[in-house]
């Protein structure tokens, strides 16, 4: 075979050459930075419109870390579902298979007095045997993961409710419920945001020396970042401190935001995710095991449903029928509003996380101002179309400077 026609020939042909590569990951940085001001330019504002308008009630330690415990649910599930995304996949099942995975948990706990180390456990591994059956359907068989999803969200809480006759199964331990409603004592909580503080600031300098280095340093760009980081920190320090320290919940999804984005920032799993996402055909020439990857992607998501599982019965106490109802909803939602584009390629599990907070904090807003339920749910599906038509107008200005 020529090296016309060689496999490596030809993904060389669809790859961008080298100067495009580069100028096209510099126009997504200054997106990417652009999208990252935008979320929290409006999550200030809605701070202090709420703020304002529950006198405020709104911005008190006590709703602050209400709020993060909220948000976790959501935050946990909008990292997994943004890494499908990335790949151009999706999963339209989240809510049902956190839902099955809450009726095992809670069973375990309530039916049979299993202890929280191995509930935890057998949660895991049913959410990651639910992410599996469905990555088998998309790989194996070459079913579309909308189709298998949507079955998905049907029939696992269809056999959730056959388990559980639709009946709340409660009590859990107290144990349990630790993993999500416990805290850190607060000299603790003192003492790992510190130490956070620390490890955070000597990354932003260390990622600034190198590009000194390199001759392209913004020290604007690395000031502002260190000021926005220690700003953060004050808050967090005054939320935590004036209540009862960090909340379990949050511990959740800083381990998993934490493994996810160096999942796919520093491993060849997170370079091959992007790369199958934005072009399918060249990822294949290229060698990448396609179905390989998509099938991980799937039952990393499932191990995502346990975490979630985990942490709503841990909050409720119980399995209800209602658990998980629309969050996949809210998950791609808060995905999306982060910048993670439906079209695949684009995207970061932090902003991810960013977005579902975003989201949390509107929720936690209205509920608190008393907004009706229904009106609610016209809020949260405007903000999600705006977020696709920013999604829209990022990918029209990248074509245009192609």
């Amino acid at each position: 075979m020529s090296d016309q026609t060689s496999p490596k020939a030809a993904a060389a042909r669809l790859a961008p050459s080298t100067a495009d590569r580069s100028g096209r990951a510099s126009l997504l940085g200054r997106i990417g930075d652009t999208r990252t001001l935008s979320l929290l330019v409006v999550f200030v504002l809605l701070v202090v419109y709420f703020n304002i308008a529950s006198n405020g009630i709104f911005f008190s330690p006590r709703n602050v870390s209400l709020l993060l415990r909220q948000a976790s649910i959501v935050a946990v599930a909008a990292s997994g579902v943004s890494i499908l995304i990335i790949m151009g996949e999706i999963d339209l099942s989240i809510g049902s298979a956190v839902y099955l995975c809450s009726v095992v948990a809670a069973g375990l706990q309530s039916y049979y007095g299993v202890g929280t180390g191995l509930t935890v456990a057998a949660t895991l591994a049913v959410g990651m045997a639910l992410g599996a059956w469905q990555g088998v359907w998309v790989v194996g068989i070459s079913v579309p993961s909308f189709v298998v999803t949507l079955s998905g969200l049907l029939a696992f809480r269809g056999i959730g409710y056959w388990a559980s006759n639709a009946q709340t199964i409660s009590p859990v331990t107290k144990s349990f419920s630790f993993l999500s409603e416990g805290f850190i004592p607060k000299p603790v909580s003192m003492a790992i945001l510190a130490v956070v503080l620390v490890v955070a600031a000597a990354f932003i300098l260390r990622g600034h020396w190198r590009r000194a280095r390199a001759g392209n340093a913004d020290l604007v760009q690395t000031l502002v970042r260190l000021g926005v980081l220690l700003l953060a920190t004050a808050i967090l320090a005054w939320a935590f401190g004036g209540f009862l320290g960090i909340p379990m919940a949050l511990v959740w999804v800083a381990a998993v935001g934490l493994v996810l984005s160096v999942l796919m920032m520093r491993t060849k799993f997170g370079r091959n995710a992007y790369l199958v996402g934005s072009n399918r055909e060249a990822s294949v020439l290229a060698g990448i095991a396609l179905g390989r990857q998509l099938f991980l992607g799937f039952v990393l998501m499932g191990f995502l449903y346990g975490v979630s599982a985990v942490l709503i019965t841990a909050r409720l106490g119980a399995a209800t029928a209602s658990s998980g109802l629309f969050l996949e909803l809210d998950a791609i939602a808060g995905a999306v509003i982060g910048g993670t584009s439906l079209r695949g390629g684009v995207g970061t599990v932090g902003r991810a996380i960013a977005g579902a907070v975003l989201l949390a904090t509107i929720d936690n807003g209205m509920s608190i101002l008393n907004v009706s339920s229904f009106l609610q749910m016209v809020v949260k599906g405007m903000v999600l179309l705006c977020a696709l038509a920013v999604d829209a107008y990022m990918l029209k200005r990248r074509r245009f400077r192609r």
